[in-house]
């Protein structure tokens, strides 16, 4: 599982959503600013109301054109009613940062690193990668060292 990001993701609501609501509708052509996820992959993104509230974190587990299936109140905010031209962004967010920022980091002196790969990634072309090891790559799982590139395991 992997959660996903990309730059400047900002847009506005096409149309009003309900508290219950599984899916919004972002301004027609702007979905392609997002990432596409499939399964278990995801992107967290913060629906803001235009006059600054309410807020409400969402996970976004599918994207289909400008269609986003979410799953409602993520890291303690609360499932809201929004109306169209509500702000949609992906953001980084606390708990998201929080755990990164304090897994395995001991005084900023050690940095810990997982030991298995346990969904499909693919090295950035044009860059190497380093870990300490051992490293295994789960069953069904493909990880990709591009052509020209290096992973270095100490």
């Amino acid at each position: 599982m992997a959660i996903l990001y990309t730059n400047n993701a900002s847009t506005t609501l096409a149309s009003s959503v309900l508290v219950g609501a599984t899916s919004i509708t972002v301004a027609a052509g702007t979905g392609a600013l997002f990432p596409n996820p499939t399964s278990p992959d995801y992107f967290l993104i913060t629906l803001q109301g235009i006059s600054g509230t309410p807020i409400e974190i969402v996970k976004c587990t599918a994207r289909s054109t400008d269609t986003l299936t979410i799953v409602r109140a993520q890291e303690g905010t609360t499932a809201s009613a929004f109306s169209a031209s509500d702000k949609v962004e992906l953001r980084i967010t606390a708990g998201v940062m929080g755990p990164a920022a304090q897994a395995g980091l001991a005084n900023g002196v050690i940095t810990e690193n997982s030991t298995t790969v346990t969904s499909n990634y693919t090295m950035s072309t044009g860059k190497n990668a380093v870990t300490v090891g051992p490293m295994t790559v789960a069953s069904g799982v493909t990880f990709t060292v591009p052509t020209g590139q290096r992973l270095v395991i100490l």
